[in-house]
């Protein structure tokens, strides 16, 4: 037997002053209770500096607490606006299901397709960026190869922090250093994109069991990094080194961080 089940996007606002509505989540209004669905906090943790989890948590009990089933949907509803500040509900919508499995698959392709952004493959600037800076390392002969492990000093490209997050470049000696590439040369860089590259160099802090050297490289020309400083400032809040890559200085100091790691790493095994 069919049922039809109402949902609403949880739309979180990490800055009031800015606005932007962060998709976190969905909640169904089964006719038992509300099945609340949490799938994307990360984004606004690189947004803010600071962890949502205890927030939605208490958010989602208080929501949970104050609907009332027994009510049609409008007045469940106008009960649950009662609760609503940094998180709110969107309008609802609605999907058909006969049977668990179909209202599983069913929540998977309503998140898929308003809440997880769909993979983004990388433009012909930013892949020209990592390009440019590989080149460097393998003229060096630094980079590593299909043959070597982490181990070998040598510095990794796409480097797996975790599931679905990769590091541009990596590198192990006595720490892990860890690099996000940023490209910010296009007329309308995304601050999403920044977020990513900040979730990346904070994972990798969170995950690896020694310490973790972050560095955040960005390109953009020297004279348009006012109109980007809000994405810089975002990659920055995580890096513990910032550098541009269209800076000739900021240049030869990425190449000397990961020169004098690799030459400290082979000093180390003699």
């Amino acid at each position: 037997m069919d049922h039809i089940f109402d949902y609403a996007v949880l739309q979180a606002v990490p800055d009031q002053r800015r606005g932007e509505r962060v998709n976190i989540g969905i909640a169904i209004l089964r006719w038992d209770g509300l099945d609340i669905r949490v799938f994307e906090t990360r984004k606004i943790q690189a947004l803010t500096g600071q962890s949502w989890d205890s927030y939605i948590d208490s958010f989602s009990s208080l929501l949970k607490e104050t609907d009332d089933h027994s009510l049609p949907k409008d007045q469940r509803l106008a009960k649950m606006e009662i609760v609503q500040g940094q998180i709110s509900l969107s309008k609802t919508g609605w999907f058909k299901s006969s049977g668990l499995d179909d209202y599983e698959s069913a929540i998977n392709e309503i998140v898929k397709s308003v809440i997880l952004r769909p993979a983004r493959k990388r433009s012909k600037d930013e892949t020209t960026i990592v390009a440019e800076i590989s080149a460097e390392f393998r003229a060096a002969q630094i980079l590593a190869t299909k043959k070597d492990n982490i181990r070998s000093g040598k510095v990794f490209r796409n480097y797996e922090i975790e599931a679905g997050i990769e590091a541009d470049f990596a590198q192990l000696n006595s720490k892990l250093h860890v690099a996000a590439v940023l490209d910010l040369r296009s007329a309308h860089p995304q601050m999403a994109q920044a977020a990513l590259k900040a979730i990346t160099l904070d994972r990798a802090e969170a995950v690896h069991s020694g310490p973790v050297h972050k560095i955040g490289v960005y390109a953009v020309a020297t004279a348009r990094r006012s109109e980007v400083r809000e994405n810089i400032n975002l990659l920055g809040r995580y890096a513990d080194d910032l550098v541009n890559w269209e800076d000739d200085t900021d240049r030869r100091g990425l190449k000397r961080m990961f020169f004098d790691a690799y030459n400290s790493h082979i000093d180390g095994q003699v």
